[in-house]
């Protein structure tokens, strides 16, 4: 639902309210002006009697009430039918809404559980090279130990050291 249809049903729900509350403003005017007629015909027990003037004060009364209340019915029809149609497309639009959150809530999870298996593997791989670089670094210690050592007369001596990392990169 758009900003502008927002404002559209506010505008409409704004007069609806004011022409509601100008119809209530008649109808106490209206009201008052039957009070005043019913006690002037209060006065007149004598011609109509007072059960008389009580129906027909009770029949003007029931008269204006329908007067405006078909007015008010009629006019509130429309814009609850609005609302009510607004409604309707404000909850298919939550619905939608609800089902993405859901999408989006299994499509973290599934990101989340490869970057475990991502992170996973790398550590494993990291402490299998570290653990076959130390077993590597034994067996050459225990290959020196084994092997005597030859010494060729034209050679230059070998250090240790510069052996070992020219083997580790």
């Amino acid at each position: 639902m758009t900003d502008d249809e927002l404002l559209l049903i506010y505008k409409g729900l704004r007069d609806m309210t004011e022409a509601m509350k100008a119809r209530e403003i008649a109808l106490d005017a209206k009201t008052a002006a039957l009070n005043t007629a019913i006690a002037q015909l209060g006065k007149l027990p004598d011609t109509l009697g007072k059960q008389t003037s009580q129906y027909i004060a009770m029949g003007v009364r029931q008269s204006i009430q329908d007067d405006f209340s078909r007015p008010i019915a009629e006019a509130v029809k429309g814009p609850i039918a609005e609302l009510s149609r607004e409604t309707y497309y404000a909850r298919i639009v939550m619905e939608q809404v609800g089902k993405e959150v859901r999408f989006q809530s299994w499509t973290w999870v599934a990101v989340l559980l490869l970057l475990g298996f991502a992170l996973g593997g790398a550590t494993g791989y990291y402490f299998f090279v570290q653990d076959m670089n130390r077993v590597s670094d034994r067996l050459d210690a225990i290959q020196q130990q084994i092997t005597p050592a030859t010494a060729v007369p034209d050679a230059k001596p070998v250090d240790g050291k510069a052996a070992k990392d020219h083997r580790h990169r």
